[in-house]
């Protein structure tokens, strides 16, 4: 990774991005609610799409977090009969299988 890049952003922004996340923001909207301008937002958006780096990581765990919390919500209500949940979480079950299938095939 360049090095003016990692200088132009320190790590203190891993738990905002995580959080962010979480609530399936995409990283240009991360950068206004941080308010990072020129070079900062410049370094996020670089960073959050190299695999391996704390941003990366710390972006697609909170995704996954993100929808994770979703699928246990609508599980909760699901065991429960609901019959909309129940419907639901299938859908988002087999839209999780699509669009992984998708990644591992096209890398998108």
């Amino acid at each position: 990774m360049s090095e003016l890049v990692k200088e132009g952003l320190s790590d203190e922004y891993v738990n905002h991005v995580r959080t962010f996340g979480a609530l399936s923001y995409t990283p240009e909207r991360i950068c206004q609610l941080l308010g990072l301008r020129k070079a900062k937002r410049i370094a996020l958006l670089y960073r959050i799409g190299i695999p391996g780096d704390v941003y990366c990581e710390a972006y697609h765990q909170g995704c996954a977090l993100g929808e994770y919390n979703i699928d246990a919500e609508l599980a909760k209500k699901a065991e429960k009969g609901d019959v909309e949940s129940i419907t639901l979480l299938e859908e988002r079950k087999n839209e999780r299988s699509e669009k992984d299938l998708r990644f591992k095939l096209f890398g998108i």
